[in-house]
């Protein structure tokens, strides 16, 4: 009873914020993360469809310390000083002016424990459209080579109607690594570099024809 529940709540989590991790326990220790026998790795399903998906009207609150992370439920809060812990680099950040009100009934809704995943409308000018890049390892047998095709098609057809603005860019690797011109339809175009070389970031953007501005 105890894992069918866990698991039940482990897929709750998943169809609201679209993650899944390798293990769903974080080591509390170096040791621990050391007796790891599988690698903690996270699974991110970006543009998922989540139902009833809170949408802030303002800008999110940013830990001032050494990570970017965002005001969240999982943040320890100090009411009376109006302070939060940021759960990651453990920077204490003070709330800005208009969370004066806030208290332990009066919760905005980035700390709303069901609010694990919100969504911002930010009062400016879009940053462009989204971006996805592939990195697709071709290393493997003809079958699991088949599936990742298939995966990926199923992809571009959920990005079509979900993201139809939305840039992809593919880079694929085995002996070597190619990056992939996408925006001939009717001719294969790639670059080719050598596995064996490391070429400096100036000389790839050379040949890549990326520009430096």
């Amino acid at each position: 009873r105890q894992l069918r529940s866990a698991m039940g709540d482990f897929h709750d989590v998943e169809a609201t914020d679209g993650v899944r991790f390798s293990w769903n326990v974080w080591p509390s220790s170096r040791l621990e993360a050391t007796r790891i026998v599988v690698p903690l790795g996270c699974l991110y399903t970006p543009l998922k469809a989540i139902e009833g998906l809170p949408l802030l009207p303002y800008e999110p609150v940013m830990c001032k310390g050494t990570c970017p992370a965002m005001l969240n439920p999982y943040c320890r809060i100090d009411f009376k000083a109006k302070i939060w812990v940021c759960p990651f680099c453990f920077q204490r950040n003070h709330f800005p002016p208009h969370y004066n009100d806030i208290s332990e009934t009066n919760l905005p809704a980035e700390l709303i424990p069901q609010y694990t995943t919100i969504e911002y409308a930010l009062p400016r000018a879009p940053a462009g459209p989204p971006v996805f890049l592939w990195v697709v390892d071709t290393c493997l047998e003809e079958s699991e080579l088949q599936a990742l095709k298939d995966s990926l098609e199923q992809v571009l057809q959920l990005l079509a109607s979900a993201a139809p603005t939305a840039l992809i860019g593919l880079i694929t690797f085995g002996t070597v690594v190619q990056v992939h011109e996408l925006g001939f339809e009717h001719c294969s175009k790639c670059y080719t570099f050598k596995g064996t070389k490391d070429p400096a970031p100036a000389q790839l953007a050379e040949q890549l024809g990326i520009s430096a501005g």
